[in-house]
């Protein structure tokens, strides 16, 4: 069978390489597309995945989402149906656009989804997907809220993270591609969705307020931090308020290996905080209300702490900077606990 994979954020491509590398064992092709989007494509680039990219984000505005939804919708409508052969499945985490063209070409869609709050694209992909994989930890009744049905429903007892952290072995190489040394001490930041549709009620778009955090840090650690902006507003505030203090990478790096030497991951979203987390490296994430799967993976004792402010956000990082030393240990507590959760391919996998 041909299964089409469609990424529109950065965490997807190493989710997607992950259950294509599963199906592929068992026989099946994989087609790749995405959006030119944050890393999305420059990680397909970094796995050495061929792939399509069709159409950008939508901005801060709700005119603006609709009218490049349209015309990816478009664009990707386009290119599946001029294929040889059409695709068996499409998997997607949410993706409307590449959901709503499945849907309308007669592909059956697995949605994968962790993000309830996202109520947009939960209307938009749940209704009309053959099946909806999430974790158990995510109460059914919010996927119902936004269509779903009983017989849709496929949960798995893990996180998504699992399916390509397990057999992770850190690489020292992506040190060297920022400038950075074995033994140089550095945090790693990423900003909040401040232009999602879930986000535009609070008047976000375009900002952040990582940079309140990166200020009471810096005033008493010596290193550095790597950020990852979303928006080219992003990167602008924080490179003029910080200068050499920060590095922004200009294209995808290794991630993976860069928490694993990193001393604490910051997010104002969930995806860097929980990989950093999965791989015992203190991780915070400061999104504004509990999240499911984040309550879930600290409560189960991998380090990611949930602060709800920005005010408890500075003085956390200040706490867990200070007992960077602990980290060795709790990295292998958290390898023990992820080897215990299951993977979202094996789920994956008695679906197709």
């Amino acid at each position: 069978m041909i299964i089409w994979y469609d990424a529109v954020t950065s965490k997807e491509p190493l989710l997607f390489n992950a259950i294509a590398k599963e199906l592929e064992a068992a026989g099946h092709e994989a087609i790749f597309t995405c959006r030119n989007y944050d890393y999305v494509a420059s990680l397909f680039f970094l796995l050495d995945l061929d792939v399509e990219i069709f159409g950008k984000h939508g901005g801060g505005s709700l005119f603006g989402k609709l009218m490049a939804g349209n015309e990816r919708i478009t664009h990707l409508a386009n290119y599946i149906n001029g294929l040889d052969k059409k695709p068996d499945y499409h998997i997607s985490f949410a993706s409307p656009e590449s959901t709503r063209v499945a849907f309308g070409l007669g592909i059956p869609s697995i949605t994968i989804n962790d993000s309830p709050h996202a109520k947009a694209v939960g209307k938009l992909t749940i209704h009309i997907s053959k099946y909806l994989v999430y974790s158990s930890c995510i109460p059914d009744d919010k996927w119902f809220s936004l269509g779903a049905t009983r017989d849709q429903l496929e949960p798995y007892e893990g996180i998504d993270e699992v399916a390509w952290l397990q057999d992770f072995e850190p690489q020292k190489e992506v040190l060297n591609i920022l400038g950075l040394h074995i033994d140089d001490s550095f945090i790693v930041g990423r900003p909040e969705e401040s232009s999602a549709a879930y986000m535009l009620d609070r008047n976000m778009a375009g900002h952040t307020h990582l940079d309140q955090i990166l200020e009471k840090i810096f005033e008493t650690y010596d290193g550095r931090a790597v950020i990852f902006p979303r928006y080219e507003s992003q990167e602008k505030v924080l490179k003029k308020k910080f200068k050499n203090r920060i590095i922004v990478p200009p294209r995808a790096v290794d991630t993976l290996s860069l928490y694993y030497y990193s001393e604490l991951c910051i997010t104002g979203g969930a995806t860097m905080a929980r990989e950093a987390a999965a791989l015992g490296t203190p991780s915070i994430s400061y999104y504004p209300k509990p999240l499911d799967v984040l309550e879930y993976i600290s409560d189960i004792g991998i380090p990611l702490h949930n602060e709800y402010t920005i005010e408890s956000a500075i003085q956390k990082s200040l706490e867990l900077i200070d007992e960077v030393e602990q980290k060795h240990a709790m990295r292998d507590k958290t390898k023990q606990i992820l080897s215990e959760l299951e993977s979202p391919t094996t789920k994956i996998s008695t679906l197709i």
